[in-house]
């Protein structure tokens, strides 16, 4: 089959749907299918990593560092690429953003089946009320449009399932978040606490620190992540007084997650309406123990 993923955000950017996405991809093409992917970059260019066909496209602006929007240049272009390309599928994720509605449109426009595959499992949770009642009135919109008019629905966990039903009263099927695990990791337990995700409001940073600082001196800690509150978290973090036993790492390369992972324990303090996190799957494969909110498929 020939696959074209429509998608917002795609490494070098990271983050679980990223991750997805690009997994996802890369093993379509292992299993003998041409993958296109069409993502937006402040980089724009093509190029083909690991068998896929990478093409990504300039934004207009941005929103929050993750939500962002297509230059009418760019929506043109990946409209015009996708005829060329005459894909048998158009792959899009998460109903929030606009290059799953310009995906889900497109496939429409040129008589292209679209499968949507959500990976939020609730409303966007958010301490502000402006974002929370934009963000309420875009899935009430744009949101239950995109569900909607897919073709076929996937969830990455039964909460996310449970969700679209709520939303969009469209009946989507499970399909799992996963990981390419590493090997040969007999990990010993150590002391060692880690935060891995994005430093922002709702991940829980502040409980990870809160926590840290109650744990004995010979309990070390380490941040792996980056955002619009970094800052604020080395402030706090350095307040802690442990000196050399609290890294703030900032963004890392997945390999390099792995290595504080293994043995350690994963401190997972999220509010956020996760849909299934990777991290607790790397977590485990490297031996590692978890400490969590009930958040989506932790069971």
């Amino acid at each position: 089959m020939r696959i074209a993923f429509v998608v917002n955000n795609y490494p070098p950017r990271v983050g679980g749907l990223e991750n997805h996405v690009a997994a996802l991809a890369r093993h379509l093409v292992e299993q003998g299918h041409e993958t296109f992917v069409h993502t937006l970059s402040d980089e724009p260019g093509s190029a083909v990593e690991s068998g896929v066909r990478v093409r990504r496209w300039p934004e207009a602006f941005q929103i929050g560092g993750l939500l962002g929007f297509p230059t009418l240049a760019a929506a043109r272009g990946i409209a015009t690429a996708l005829q060329e390309e005459r894909p048998d599928l158009i792959s899009v994720h998460t109903r929030f953003f606009p290059l799953s509605w310009l995906g889900v449109a497109l496939g429409r426009r040129l008589r292209i089946p679209t499968l949507h595959t959500e990976h939020g499992s609730d409303y966007v949770a958010t301490p502000s009320p402006l974002i929370a009642w934009g963000s309420r009135f875009v899935d009430w919109t744009l949101g239950r449009w995109t569900l909607r008019s897919a073709n076929r629905v996937l969830g990455v966990s039964e909460e996310v399932v449970a969700f679209v039903r709520r939303l969009a009263g469209v009946e989507a099927d499970v399909f799992y978040n996963a990981i390419d695990p590493p090997t040969g990791i007999a990990a010993s337990p150590r002391r060692h606490a880690v935060f891995v995700g994005r430093i922002v409001p709702g991940k829980g940073w502040e409980d990870f620190l809160e926590a840290l600082g109650d744990q004995p001196a010979e309990v070390t800690g380490e941040v792996l992540g980056a955002g619009s509150d970094l800052e604020d978290l080395r402030r706090r973090g350095a307040a802690l007084g442990r000196g050399s036993g609290l890294m703030v790492r900032g963004r890392v390369p997945l390999s390099e997650v792995y290595q504080a992972l293994e043995g350690a324990v994963l401190v997972n303090p999220t509010r956020l309406s996760e849909g299934f996190q990777t991290t607790l799957l790397e977590a485990l494969a490297m031996g590692a123990r978890v400490v969590t909110y009930p958040v989506p498929g932790v069971a």
